[in-house]
């Protein structure tokens, strides 16, 4: 079943791109969308960009920069987006 998801990196185009949607709707949305566990924020934040990382990285497999380049981008634009939401903080 892997290795037939990993032959057809099309088929993840999809999925790619709504978790990097809930990744966004969760960091800019209120807090109260984020889901809280008890592994801590920093260990969430940072299994959520390595599925994406993961997920982004099978659907482009041959342009791991442009990879790179969305997420890193992305969570950028995420943590400055906070700035205009009320009872959110933007910290790097």
């Amino acid at each position: 079943m892997l290795k037939r998801l990993i032959d057809y990196p099309a088929s993840h185009h999809a999925l790619a791109w709504v978790l990097l949607l809930l990744i966004m709707v969760m960091t800019v949305g209120p807090i109260t969308l984020r889901p809280a566990t008890w592994i801590g924020p920093n260990v969430e934040r940072f299994s959520a960009f390595l599925l994406l990382g993961i997920t982004f990285s099978l659907t482009y497999p041959k342009r791991l920069i442009f990879v790179a380049i969305i997420i890193i981008v992305s969570c950028g634009l995420f943590e400055y987006a906070q700035h205009f939401m009320q009872n959110r903080h933007a910290d790097i």
